[in-house]
């Protein structure tokens, strides 16, 4: 999990010196519902039950099935969720190089930023 943590935070390239707090949360959600119909749904043939899977993502994925009088749907969702509270050192005035060397502006302050990055990118934050 150390090693997933650090991969994740070379990628959104944070530098470890400037890292205050790392943490990390594994959700899995699996729903099953099922629902009876008033009256007979029409299929093709009678006395079958029709089963299919959506796939939106490896981490994403919908099952359902149509019977004669009732429609069972089960959702399986997985994501890894990260989250990185590091801090940045900046100039307290934005002006560019130039300005800053004729007012002799050099002052920085420091600034915390958090990011959270989510494995399964069908979920927003």
């Amino acid at each position: 999990m150390l090693h997933k943590l650090d991969e994740v935070r070379k990628e959104k390239k944070i530098k470890s010196s400037e890292l205050n707090t790392a943490a990390t949360q594994t959700q899995t959600l699996d729903v099953i519902k099922s629902k009876g119909v008033r009256g007979d749904i029409i299929t093709i043939l009678k006395d079958t039950i029709y089963t299919d899977t959506l796939q939106y993502n490896d981490l994403t994925k919908v099952y359902y099935s149509i019977g004669t009088d009732s429609v069972s749907i089960a959702l399986d969702v997985k994501n890894t969720q990260y989250l990185y509270i590091y801090k940045k050192k900046q100039y307290k005035n934005k002006k560019n190089f130039i300005k800053r060397l004729l007012t002799f502006d050099w002052k920085k302050e420091t600034k915390y930023k958090y990011e959270i990055v989510n494995t399964n990118d069908l979920l927003n934050t």
